[in-house]
């Protein structure tokens, strides 16, 4: 039987050709040239084959989980029980989509929101975490332990129930610092308050430098901890093909 010649197109650069599985690398050069406008959504579902809701459920995992979104599954992601609740909760008050709902709470899938409307319409309970049925309140906290604990949690695919887990913190006090570390660094986990609000920007040449110097360095954690994650996406890739 004669091979037919796979169509191919190129997307974000990289030459892309029509079939069933893309890598980690491949899917995360789609959903670049998409949120940079070089390329629709519908367009490059049309170039490669894919379906929009793929393309686009490619796009929200990337925004809420960045590069880790592609890693292989080693493990099942661990979601509280009452997290569970609230976000299903949420999404019947109308609050936003499946989509939406997925994305602010670092959701894999909206297959799995899907699950959890079921057992909530079914007055089921959720399961919960392994040696526990309640979800961890809040406890006070360090900037050194709120940093700590928001690297281990970008470095691991923010996985944020484990981590809360693991520190004896909730759910939605690890979400918050990887949000605010992210975009802010260590001065985002500063405890301010009952400190008075004074402008952020530094009043002396100084402080300003000294601010500056803090900024690049976490621009430069930030992107190689992406280099890092996407090496472990490609390493994972290739054992699973090799069967090491």
């Amino acid at each position: 039987m004669e091979d037919k010649e796979l169509e191919k197109s190129s997307i974000g650069g990289v030459v892309m050709s029509r079939r069933s599985k893309y890598s980690a690398e491949e899917k995360l050069k789609i959903v670049e040239a998409c949120l940079s406008g070089k390329i629709g959504v519908c367009e490059a579902g049309d170039r490669i084959g894919v379906d929009e809701k793929n393309i686009r459920r490619w796009m929200s995992r990337y925004k809420a989980e960045g590069v880790s979104a592609f890693l292989p599954s080693e493990r099942n992601r661990t979601y509280p029980a009452e997290m569970k609740r609230q976000v299903v909760e949420e999404y019947l008050a109308g609050k936003g989509s499946l989509q939406d709902i997925c994305e602010k709470y670092n959701i894999r899938s909206d297959a799995q929101l899907r699950n959890w409307i079921q057992v909530y319409n079914r007055h089921e309970d959720f399961k919960t975490y392994s040696g526990g049925s309640h979800m961890t309140k809040s406890r006070k906290t360090s900037q050194k332990e709120r940093q700590m604990i928001a690297k281990e949690c970008l470095e691991n695919g923010k996985n944020y129930g484990e981590i809360a887990q693991k520190y004896n913190v909730s759910y939605q006090q690890v979400y918050t610092w990887v949000k605010k570390f992210s975009q802010l660094g260590a001065a985002g986990l500063e405890d301010r308050r009952g400190k008075r609000i004074a402008q952020q920007s530094p009043r002396t040449p100084e402080e300003e430098l000294k601010a500056r110097i803090a900024q690049l360095e976490h621009e430069n954690y930030m992107l190689k901890m992406e280099r890092d994650l996407l090496k472990k996406v490609k390493e994972l890739e290739r054992r699973d093909r090799w069967g090491k």
